[in-house]
């Protein structure tokens, strides 16, 4: 018998996933050998306007018009080398936004008031995220440092500062869960640690048993994190290796020991880029690389050879092999991680994406394209209409 063709809601990815337009997008030259932390400089704010590099310019565009023209913000300076990240606050800093320069700057600007309200020097900044009031920025060694946002004074903000050392390599991914209790943190070298911020210098001791201790390790470098909204025990990691693979990993933070009727693991052949919870439905969503590329047959043939070398024998090379998601985008269902779609979104390497606040549209950053690519990923949830009184109660 043959199984029955799954069915996807309305606004489920399966039905929505399309491209809408692109904005222009460029990411400055990092200049610096030393300055090995990956840029990918978009954010995408609560009040609905996407902030991201044009080179050393930050720009904003509000994606509630459509016909919105983007605006400069700022400019970075020279002696704060070039742009690396940027990052909107949450719901209680909705017009906040963080910049990170390969220079040593940090600085928080008001989107409405376009006016830098708070700037401090902190070398080798490699990831940011915010968790209510709170900036927390990780770094090159491996430190997390967290900043009150509150406090707009550098020099107080800089004596209140909570600084904890645990990762011993860069930290590559940050991501406060949406109630602010818990943060996850990933680092270059696959180490996945969540902090309880009541208690924020030492970490959960949490996943898989490691020589007596819970570990949650990757094999490859953590790039994506995400906490899932609507069941907030599950985090979700994904890694990128040296040779172009990535995995995603399920971990239950909460249950020491976890079910195991859906799958926890999901090795890929392209790199993990990011990770996004739809918050209407029960669906995940990652971005990858190029992938791993794997060397095509050589196939023999027998064309005209050299008169001086009669004998010579001749090959044709194929392109090589690519990965089937090879620069797309893949939803999944969770957590059954069954495969929903698949969708090509550039020719070159999808670096990462931001989601909207409503969880309706995605930007994918596509830097070697000069390109951020916005498009439809989710519908929004229409409830069933109740039966009408003439329905219920029909005449007998």
């Amino acid at each position: 018998m043959t199984p029955a063709e799954p069915t996807y809601a309305p606004h489920s990815a399966y039905h929505v996933l399309r491209s809408v337009n692109t904005i222009d997008y460029s990411v400055a030259s990092a200049g610096d050998a030393a300055d090995s932390a990956p840029a990918s400089p978009v954010s995408w704010s609560q009040s609905n306007a996407v902030v991201f590099g044009r080179g050393n310019r930050v720009h904003y565009k509000n994606m509630a018009d459509t016909e919105d023209v983007a605006q400069q913000l700022c400019k970075i300076t020279g002696s704060l080398g070039s742009l690396r990240l940027v990052q909107c606050g949450g719901k209680d800093l909705s017009n906040i936004v963080a910049l990170a320069t390969s220079g040593g700057g940090v600085q928080l600007w008001d989107l409405v008031a376009k006016k830098m309200v708070c700037s401090w020097k902190m070398k080798n900044v490699t990831s940011m995220c915010f968790g209510e009031n709170m900036l927390t920025i990780g770094d090159e060694k491996g430190t997390l440092r967290h900043y009150d946002t509150r406090v707009l004074d550098p020099t107080k903000m800089k004596e209140q500062l909570k600084k904890v050392t645990r990762h011993q390599g860069r930290i590559l991914k940050a991501a406060w869960k949406e109630d602010g209790k818990h943060l996850a943190t990933g680092d270059q070298n696959g180490l996945v640690l969540v902090w309880d911020a009541r208690r924020p210098r030492v970490p959960l001791e949490v996943g898989e048993m490691v020589q007596r201790r819970r570990k949650m390790q990757h094999v490859g470098a953590v790039t994506a994190l995400a906490w899932c909204p609507w069941q907030t025990k599950y985090l979700v990691t994904g890694d990128s290796t040296a040779e172009g693979t990535g995995t995603i990993r399920v971990w239950d933070v909460v249950d020491d020991s976890p079910s195991t009727e859906w799958p926890t693991k999901i090795e890929l052949d392209a790199q993990v880029t990011s990770l996004h919870f739809s918050p209407h439905i029960r669906e995940l969503l990652s971005t990858h690389g190029p992938g791993k590329t794997a060397p095509a047959p050589v196939t023999p043939t027998t064309p005209s050879t050299p008169l001086d070398d009669p004998f010579a024998s001749a090959s044709i090379v194929v392109d090589p092999f690519t990965s089937r998601i090879s620069n797309s985008v893949v939803v999944h269902q969770f957590p059954t991680m069954r495969h929903v779609t698949t969708v090509s979104v550039a020719k070159t390497n999808v670096a990462g994406s931001v989601l909207s606040p409503n969880g309706h549209r995605i930007v994918f950053a596509v830097p070697e394209e000069s390109q951020l690519k916005v498009w439809e990923v989710w519908g929004k949830f229409k409830a069933p209409k109740p039966p009408s009184l003439y329905e219920t109660c029909a005449i007998r």
